[in-house]
């Protein structure tokens, strides 16, 4: 009685946690909307990267809008033992604005210094998001489940333009990498809807990286391998670096997407 309790349990098990897919291609786009927020800050001087009331003599902003921008999005998983699945993202984020007081004395990406207080400036910031995911998928009954590491690569320009001086006083390009442990899960199907969560999470003393995502997924069920769907949700993303100063930037917002699983 004892041997039979012990093979239920680990069929019970077996049954619970199934195998990953044994092979299948994902792949999605949609515009998501990238609401700016954080700042830069160097003592007691600050800027934020949005639109705020200006607190003179030492706090400021950059007056960048608020914008929609495109991203896209692959991944692959396979059943090679040991060896991790992947998924790559890229996302657009591009915006423009207008100032009429930048403080002074501050740094921006702990690199370039503003040595003057701007009171006509038009800024600019465009940024190119390279995501690499490696992670292990495992599948229980009621939800699928993805565990792994990555980093995600921002290539980046900012620069202001004294409309006084008629010169740009920044005119910087920048990059950094954003490392993070990964997650998600997505729910069982109930009548072709999933909902789904993830999170991308690193820290390591005052410098973070966050990215959370919730959404709810319609799959449409047509005959065949392929097998497309509907997503609609929320982002967060926010990283900070303290270098020389401290500099924060996050965007978050609504999405809708578009893709397919074969």
């Amino acid at each position: 009685m004892k041997k039979i309790s012990v093979i239920l349990a680990g069929l019970l098990v077996g049954a619970t946690f199934a195998s990953a897919d044994m092979f299948s291609i994902s792949a999605g786009g949609g515009v998501e909307k990238q609401n700016i927020g954080g700042y830069v800050q160097s003592g007691n001087s600050k800027n934020y990267f949005g639109i705020k009331t200006p607190q003179p003599p030492n706090i400021g902003y950059f007056g960048l809008k608020d914008k929609s921008h495109p991203y896209f999005w692959v991944k692959l998983i396979h059943p090679i033992p040991l060896i991790p699945n992947i998924k790559f993202q890229y996302t657009k984020y591009d915006t423009t604005g207008h100032s009429n007081y930048i403080a002074a004395n501050i740094k921006v990406f702990g690199d370039v210094n503003i040595n003057t207080v701007l009171t006509d400036a038009d800024t600019a910031m465009s940024i190119n998001s390279y995501d690499l995911t490696l992670f292990y998928e495992f599948k229980p009954i009621v939800a699928d489940i993805e565990i792994g590491a990555g980093a995600d690569y921002w290539k980046g320009k900012f620069s202001i333009y004294d409309n006084i001086t008629d010169k740009y006083v920044v005119n910087s390009n920048w990059s950094v990498v954003l490392p993070y442990i990964y997650g998600r899960v997505e729910t069982a199907q109930l009548f072709g809807f999933s909902l789904i969560g993830s999170a991308k999470w690193a820290k390591a003393g005052n410098n973070h990286h966050y990215d959370f995502l919730g959404a709810v997924k319609y799959t449409i069920d047509i005959p065949g391998p392929v097998n497309p769907f509907i997503k609609v949700g929320y982002r967060f993303k926010e990283a900070q670096a303290d270098k020389d100063g401290i500099t924060k930037l996050s965007y978050k917002g609504a999405f809708l997407e578009g893709g397919f699983k074969f």
